[in-house]
């Protein structure tokens, strides 16, 4: 509307003659102003029209995270649950126990190049030995497997938002002092300084959830190859959903407007694990966390819309500006420059670390993106911008994203 008055001021400013002004004026604004108004209003119901035949493929499969203490986890959340971690019976060799450090990434990777005394009290005696520290095993290795179930379910892939999990680690036996057999009750490390900022008791949450459910199952043949499908209905709508059948190696998934079709060759599964996205309701939620709720969640405008279908070509930084601007947590950032062939001030942390592509380009262009985070203070401003990176990698397999902050 604002740009129908400029051109209306435009056109009547080029008149000098008052009464020829006053006429242009009146027929400017009654007749041109309608006009104008009504090309504005069509072109606004062709946009949404539009966008609701080509709605966004992943949008109930955007993932939130967080992270809380233990005793802040609300057992009657909708939302909100556990990171689910599969330990195995016996821990990892020289294991000791996970740690949470309240710092930014500079810090985190100064603590993992260092070496720690440790005091150990076990069931069979204390020990005293030195430990170093790594990114948690288990909670890399969660993500690693909702991957695999993203593959497996042949849906399209995006980064986690979560840097929370790079806060996390685990402390190491370097000398093997404490047997592997051993009950550890107690581990005291020390970290000097960093003492003030280490939390035991902080566990990482999101809206992903296991579930069992019994789904109604059917032999059925395609050419001379018989399968089970099992058919389960959809009862929310707006939650994600993935399946994940016990001892299936190939399976394959037709999703349709209330029910998902899963096909099997080995045999027919009456309790079919279910992998859930569940929907953010923050008013019905009383997780207590400790820090903002991050998400992969894109706000995908008009032009975002018409470029899902469409090959990624990022060789503008309008491009580039456009494509992360859809993401939620790029509004905590200022893109300043993107410049070729420079080398990026920290090394990037890979948060895809599972994915093997064979590139024809070894020799790739490293293009460097240079952010202004708003928030200096932002113990998680690195993580943020290397999840920025890595959604950018997945779709321009010819660059190397490295990440420059100002």
């Amino acid at each position: 509307m604002e740009y129908g008055k400029e051109l209306l001021k435009s056109r009547i400013a080029q008149i000098h003659d008052p009464v020829q002004k006053r006429l242009l004026q009146d027929v400017l604004v009654d007749v041109f102003g309608e006009l104008l108004a009504y090309s504005e209003e069509s072109f606004q119901n062709l946009e949404h029209k539009i966008d609701s035949e080509r709605c966004d493929p992943d949008a109930h499969y955007a993932v939130y995270t967080g992270v809380c203490k233990r005793d802040g986890l609300d057992s009657a959340s909708r939302s909100l649950f556990e990171m689910e971690i599969q330990r195995e019976q016996e821990r990892a060799p020289g294991y000791l126990g996970t740690l949470f450090f309240a710092c930014d990434h500079l810090q985190i990777r100064s603590c993992m190049a260092g070496t720690y005394h440790v005091r150990v009290e076990t069931d069979l005696g204390e020990y005293e030995t030195t430990a170093s520290l790594s990114y948690c095993r288990d909670y890399l290795e969660a993500v690693s497997r909702l991957y695999q179930q993203f593959m497996a379910n042949k849906r399209r892939w995006h980064t986690i938002n979560c840097p929370y999990i790079y806060k996390f680690l685990d402390i190491t036996d370097r000398e093997g002092v404490v047997p592997w057999d051993a009950v550890i009750s107690k581990v005291e490390i020390d970290l000097g300084e960093l003492s003030e900022i280490v939390m035991d008791d902080m566990v990482p949450v999101w809206n992903i959830t296991e579930e069992i459910c019994k789904p109604k199952v059917e032999v059925a043949v395609a050419g001379n190859v018989s399968y089970y499908a099992h058919h389960i209905p959809l009862e929310d709508l707006d939650a994600g959903a993935l399946a994940a059948p016990e001892g299936e190696d190939l399976f394959s998934v037709v999703f349709s407007q209330d029910e998902m079709l899963v096909r099997t060759e080995n045999e027919a599964h009456h309790q079919l694990k279910l992998v859930r996205l569940r929907p953010m309701h923050p008013q019905k939620d009383q997780t207590a966390l400790e820090y903002s709720l991050q998400t992969n969640r894109r706000i995908l405008r008009h032009a975002d819309r018409q470029a899902l279908g469409q090959p990624h070509y990022l060789w503008t930084k309008g491009e580039v500006e456009r494509m992360l601007g859809a993401y939620e947590v790029f509004s905590e950032f200022e893109l300043e420059d993107i410049r070729p062939d420079m080398r990026g001030e920290v090394e990037a942390l890979d948060m895809n670390p599972f994915l093997r592509v064979h590139s024809f380009l070894p020799q790739k262009r490293k293009i460097a993106l240079i952010l202004h985070a708003k928030n200096s203070s932002d113990i998680f401003r690195y993580e943020k911008m290397f999840f920025l990176l890595a959604e950018l990698q997945l779709c321009t397999e010819e660059y190397e994203w490295i990440g420059i902050m100002r």
